[in-house]
């Protein structure tokens, strides 16, 4: 748990909660006392034997098992981001049985990898969907549990990509960098209900996306575990628009720049 933070009674919902960052962060937000609505289109293991078995294994309901070993309370649902339909479903679903929604980490996203002219329309268009319309429309069928409850904490998952150059990942930054400029003035629209909005960029954790491939010029960067971004993204989760918002946090810089009692 992120020293200081107590969510008790506080409902949040993690997408692309069945693995990785999504999981540790579902796992984080339940130890520090909230009831979490664990999100991800993938309800069966990988194959066993195939290329994702070692860092695409796991699915929701073993996150929300996790949870309930250690006396959390959570739930799985089902959600494809990329369908509208599955998001407003997963918002009325967290309302429903918790009776309101505090927290959104949006975590879901999915690469883009390709040089430009060899770029496949679909894949941009999916990317599109899942990295930058997901999250938007999540906070407009979330939105409405929250805004009477004079508190909150909107977050989502960006990248060094959004602001720096990668090879055969335009599609992707380019994702990145209008989530980024989409949640900064989110933050400013939600300013007035004391909902915190922020960007978390974690880094190089050990997931699926970073070991399939070499991705040219982040050789350098050491990788961590996702449990090792936890403690940010909880932080995250306890703050309102008060106390911090618009920022976009760099998980190194964790405890020295944010956290810990000090703010910018």
């Amino acid at each position: 748990m992120a020293r200081g933070v107590d969510l008790t009674g506080k409902v949040a919902i993690v997408t692309g909660g069945s693995r990785g960052i999504g999981r540790a962060v579902s796992q984080g937000l339940a130890r520090a006392g909230a009831r979490v609505v664990v999100a991800s289109r993938t309800e069966d293991e990988a194959p066993p034997g195939s290329e994702y078995e070692r860092y695409a294994s796991g699915n929701i309901h073993d996150t929300v098992g996790s949870i309930l070993e250690e006396g959390g309370d959570a739930i799985a649902v089902r959600c494809d981001v990329s369908d509208p339909s599955d998001l407003h479903h997963l918002a009325r679903t967290a309302a429903d049985r918790f009776g309101g929604i505090d927290i959104l980490f949006s975590n879901a996203g999915i690469d883009c990898e390709s040089a430009v002219i060899d770029l496949d329309q679909e894949l941009l268009d999916r990317t599109l969907a899942v990295n930058v319309r997901a999250p938007l429309l999540l906070c407009k069928f979330a939105l409405p549990f929250m805004l009477g409850r004079s508190s909150g904490s909107i977050i989502g998952v960006t990248s060094g990509s959004a602001r720096g150059y990668r090879e055969g990942r335009v599609g992707y930054s380019m994702s990145k960098a209008a989530l980024e400029r989409m949640f900064l003035s989110l933050a400013e629209e939600v300013r007035p209900h004391n909902i915190a909005v922020n960007l978390f960029s974690p880094g190089r954790v050990d997931t699926w996306m970073n070991r399939r491939g070499d991705w040219p010029g982040t050789a350098h960067i050491p990788m961590v575990q996702p449990n090792e971004v936890s403690e940010a993204a909880v932080w995250l989760a306890g703050q309102t628009a008060r106390s911090f918002t618009g920022q976009v946090v760099e998980r190194a810089d964790f405890g020295v720049t944010w956290g810990d009692g000090v703010s910018a």
